[in-house]
């Protein structure tokens, strides 16, 4: 019976850890890979998040994001019921 309290606290704690690694803030000298001062589609591709809001970031069409145009990324609520 201790055996399994114990790993439901386990699975539950990683489960919180999970979540809280996807919800971390996302660094614009994270993701500059190449340390050019800008980001590529490719240096963003893995994050839908920030795929979708990209026509919206890329303000002057230029096909990368500057840090300023980065700072303009607004995260994605949490879906009802994973907070």
């Amino acid at each position: 019976m201790k055996t399994i309290i114990f790993t439901a606290a386990l699975v539950s704690g990683l489960a919180g850890l999970v979540q809280a690694e996807e919800t971390a803030a996302i660094s614009f000298e994270d993701l500059d890979v190449n340390n050019n001062e800008a980001l590529s589609v490719a240096e963003t591709g893995n994050l839908p998040e920030i795929s979708a809001q990209w026509s919206t970031l890329d303000m002057d069409g230029d096909g990368q994001l500057s840090k300023d145009e980065f700072a303009g990324y607004t995260t994605p609520a949490p879906a009802a019921g994973n907070q």
